[in-house]
């Protein structure tokens, strides 16, 4: 996975803030629909995952789009990910403040993505 620091502007925030992120892709043979519905199933037990607790939102901004909030530890990361029909490819956003942690919170994204993927 590529860390760089970055402006990330989402759909709908009016500014953009500077912050790390972390790209990724997942190939898989799933197809656009059943990898997103595979998806849309494991998104309410991520919540339950996040080292420390914290709060876990989605937005599906178009067809093929997925937008999730997490909030943790008082700040907000936000990953945003496009599902094609052999890969989910993702930008996790991470405020400067985790920078530090921009690798394992990239990797956590992307790991949780894969599993979500994995099961039928």
């Amino acid at each position: 996975m590529a860390k760089r620091v970055t402006r990330v502007s989402f759909q709908n925030e009016k500014e953009s803030h500077l912050m790390a992120s972390v790209n990724f892709d997942i190939p898989h043979s799933l197809g656009h629909a059943e990898a997103r519905r595979r998806i849309e199933q494991g998104l309410p037990k991520l919540e339950a995952k996040i080292p420390g607790g914290g709060q876990v939102s989605s937005e599906w901004p178009a067809e093929d789009r997925l937008i999730l909030t997490i909030i943790a530890m008082g700040q907000t990361v936000k990953a945003d990910m496009e599902i094609a029909d052999t890969a989910l490819r993702g930008t996790v956003a991470i405020p400067m403040m985790l920078s530090m942690m921009a690798g394992p919170i990239g990797e956590f994204v992307k790991t949780s993505a894969e599993k979500m993927l994995g099961k039928a």
